[in-house]
């Protein structure tokens, strides 16, 4: 049986979601480990994508497979129980042979949290980007619209050429919303390369402060330039929010 799971974690105290040869505090693996002693047997989760450290997610998906049938209720409890509480199962359904919560996925939606003041709350930073500089908010959003559509972020990315299908990417949106002191960045795409959020948020922000034109981002998108984006936003405003399948 194939066993697909909805979760959400607090990913500031882990080394990343993905497991690591030399490095158990992960969130893959600290699944993994409950999931085996549930089931008996070893389990491997396979993940919608990679978080790195110090991420959070709202909404990531990972797949399992078993041949020891549990009910699903049974298996959601038993993971929360036993799950640190900075890991919540928030959903586990029986899933479609042919379903992979990586390559089956169409959509991704991350979340950047910003909060624009002088002044850190001890209380919020491990959730929240702290920028101290005042924000163009006007200027956030006009920037924010040249990531749109279909561009090759070889620029805005860590991955190397043979890590990749290819760097073209699709950002269906990218929404800017203030409450008061708190900006969210809201990124909707087909898929998203290693860092590319972080880095994309970091030009945004340096256009938005003024330490940058917005050429500087339209420079980058240029496939033809080979200048990697050298900015890149702290990981722990960083929400993978929803996969969409």
């Amino acid at each position: 049986m194939k066993y697909k799971c909805v979760v959400s974690y607090d990913g500031f105290s882990f080394n990343g979601y993905q497991k690591q040869k030399h490095d158990k505090n992960t969130i893959q693996e600290t699944i993994e480990n409950v999931l085996s002693y549930i089931f008996k047997e070893k389990i491997v989760i396979y993940g919608s994508g990679r978080t790195d450290k110090q991420v959070h997610a709202l909404g990531q998906v990972f797949h399992f497979e078993s041949d020891k049938i549990i009910p699903l209720k049974n298996v959601k409890k038993a993971l929360n129980e036993m799950l640190p509480n900075s890991i919540r199962i928030l959903k586990c359904e029986k899933a479609h042979n042919d379903f992979h919560a990586r390559y089956s996925s169409h959509q991704k939606i991350y979340t950047y949290k910003i909060i624009n003041s002088k002044k850190e709350n001890v209380f919020k930073s491990r959730y929240y980007t702290y920028v101290f500089e005042k924000i163009d908010i006007d200027l956030l959003k006009k920037a924010s619209m040249l990531f749109v559509g279909e561009h090759n972020f070889k620029n805005f990315t860590t991955n190397k050429i043979e890590e990749v299908q290819s760097f073209t990417k699709t950002i269906y949106n990218v929404d800017v919303k203030k409450n008061k002191g708190c900006i969210n960045i809201i990124f909707q795409g087909s898929g998203f390369l290693r860092y590319q959020v972080r880095m994309m948020v970091g030009a945004l922000l340096v256009v938005a402060t003024n330490k940058k034109d917005i050429d500087f981002i339209v420079h980058l998108l240029n496939e033809n330039v080979d200048e990697k984006c050298s900015y890149k936003a702290q990981p722990q405003g960083l929400y993978l929010t929803k996969v969409v399948y």
